[in-house]
């Protein structure tokens, strides 16, 4: 390291300096909350000098750059190794001052100086922007910074147009005075501890110092900056990462989109990448330590072992890509059965299966015989979940099933059934018909966990030709309890001892008792009669699992164990 101090951005922004942000950092990713506590802290210094005060400084800070080797004299290229989104706002925020200075103004050398702090002119006389940005950011950037217009920019959403949008918003009341005193403000009120990095400098020790005091880089950004910062496979980045991972704003939206993965959010890349080194190691993968794990696998490799882990990562995420969504999801039919393996576990949060989903795609192209693993999974998961037994021990036992299909050479519904029909404890087996049924009348289920069952069924007792509607949403509806929760007041037994009670409080948790409605509707019921209820029910449900059950003079524990059996029997035709 060459020094660390402290600097103001007028030290920046000035000479022929350039910084150029490497191909391989993150793109800008500030939004609304960034803009305005720094709009804030700059507005309040402002207002603090306008009453005669000397005003406040606000630290903003670390800038981390490195140098990089001169190709001709006089120039003066650092490399941003951290800091890039501090410095592409400021860039952005003087751009937005220049842009709002009045034509006639009394600060008639304003724009000049702002726009010269944002572009220079080298000894050949060609012009450079101040930040050279990666590839997905510099068209955005350099429009906004040039002022070439920007109507033909393929994303008018993106973060550095609407960064200048709000600025630019926030300065419309501005007087030119306050602009001159703003400026001033944010070349000499802003400090910042400056990092500079001597070319011989490691600067992916530096993104783990940085990462392990809580600025959180996704695993995809750093496992990046680790695999790419090796200037042998640097030329591998454009055919191996770039098409898949930041091809356009829609990939880079999709890939950064989170995902709930038990107690944890994570985005989609994180996912795959967990999902990935899973089938590679065959070992669990812990998803808070998941960079450590890909720099101790990929610590021995050599280049040519690398290069093909890579290639191996493209072709998954091409795969990863392709799996029906949330988007996909919103409307399905039973017969579609991809689709509702995958709303099945996205309502269920079961992304521990992932790997062996990701496994059974890259070792199977015959859509037949992976529909018929799908089904056998989703069987498994649901049979599980409605029987209420534990999925603690998810995460070895879809490894042990990876496993046994690689030992094997065999990836088939087949091989798929034979494993799963050698679980035998509480931890992994798969509960059979008598169990699974039981449980429709005796286990207490979430609503959310029913939302999904139910909705299934439904699906299922849609699909014949002679329905009108055979697609649905689950958005649509929500849990409805036919013996409210709240039942004492208007369904009272006549002998209502303790166990009596007990027991009602019980069954009005099962999937006996559980119905889907809309959601006016659901709120619209409560906890009125059943004569009430009935009626409602009649006159606006349209679901069979429903509407069947409306002719009941009663509803108690009785119509509640006959319409579970009912459910049961329909759910093991589904579920096999």
């Amino acid at each position: 390291m060459i020094n660390a101090s402290k600097a103001f951005l007028n030290s920046f922004f000035s000479a022929n300096l350039q910084y150029v942000v490497p191909f391989f950092q993150r793109s800008y990713v500030w939004d609304e909350e960034n803009w305005d506590v720094l709009w804030d802290h700059v507005d309040r210094t402002a207002q603090s000098i306008a009453a005669g005060n000397i005003g406040k400084e606000h630290f903003i800070g670390t800038l981390i750059t490195k140098e990089r080797q001169a190709k001709e004299i006089g120039e003066q290229q650092k490399d941003v190794i951290d800091g890039q989104q501090r410095l592409t706002t400021f860039a952005i925020f003087f751009k937005a001052i220049a842009d709002s200075v009045s034509t006639e103004s009394e600060f008639p050398d304003l724009v000049k100086n702002v726009n010269d702090l944002l572009v220079f002119t080298d000894s050949r006389g060609a012009r450079h922007t101040r930040i050279y940005h990666s590839k997905i950011d510099k068209p955005y950037f350099d429009a906004v910074i040039n002022g070439t217009g920007r109507a033909d920019l393929p994303n008018q959403e993106h973060r550095i147009l609407r960064c200048y949008d709000h600025f630019k918003s926030k300065l419309v009341e501005h007087s030119d005075e306050q602009l001159h005193i703003l400026t001033q403000i944010l070349l000499t009120k802003v400090p910042l501890i400056s990092m500079l990095l001597s070319a011989e400098d490691d600067e992916q020790e530096i993104f783990d110092t940085i990462n392990s005091l809580g600025v959180r880089l996704t695993t995809g950004e750093l496992l990046k900056n680790f695999i790419f910062s090796e200037t042998e496979i640097r030329s591998y980045y454009e055919s191996l990462w770039e098409p898949i991972f930041e091809a356009d704003d829609d990939q880079i939206e999709f890939w950064n989109k989170n995902k709930t993965s038990g107690r944890f959010t994570r985005t989609n890349i994180e996912v795959l990448l967990y999902c990935y080194l899973i089938t590679q190691t065959k070992k669990p993968v812990e998803l808070d330590r998941l960079f450590k794990e890909y720099k101790g696998w990929l610590s021995s490799r050599s280049l040519v072992e690398k290069v093909a882990i890579l290639e191996e990562i493209k072709r998954n995420a091409e795969i990863y890509f392709d799996f029906p969504d949330t988007t996909d999801l919103n409307l399905i039919r039973f017969s579609e059965h991809e689709k509702r393996f995958f709303h099945v576990i996205e309502n269920f949060d079961m992304t521990t299966v992932y790997p062996l989903i990701l496994f059974l795609y890259g070792r199977h192209t015959d859509k037949a015989e992976l529909e018929k693993m799908l089904r056998i999974i989703e069987s498994y998961i649901v049979r599980r979940q409605v029987c209420k037994l534990t999925t603690k021990n998810y995460n070895n036992v879809f490894i042990q099933i990876i496993k046994y299909l690689e030992d094997i050479g065999e990836v088939s519904a087949e091989a798929l059934e034979t494993v799963l029909g050698e679980f035998k404890d509480d931890g992994n087996r798969k509960p059979n018909d008598t169990e699974f049924a039981k449980a429709f009348s005796q286990t207490p289920i979430s609503n959310k966990n029913a939302n999904e069952v139910l909705f299934c069924i439904a699906l299922y007792q849609l699909d014949n030709a002679k329905e009108d509607i055979q697609a649905l949403s689950s958005k649509s509806y929500s849990v409805e309890h036919l013996l409210p929760q709240n039942w004492e007041e208007n369904w009272p037994l006549a002998v209502m001892d303790e166990s009596a009670i007990l027991e009602r409080n019980r069954k009005l948790k099962t999937l006996g008792n559980l119905t889907l409605v809309t959601g006016s509707l659901n709120s619209s019921m409560k906890n009125g009669t059943w004569p009430k209820k009935r009626e409602a029910l009649k006159a606006h449900s349209h679901l069979k699992l429903t509407t069947e059950y409306t002719e009941k003079e009663d509803w108690n524990e009785e119509a509640i164990n006959a319409r579970a059996d009912d459910l049961a029997s329909i759910a093991m035709q589904i579920w096999q």
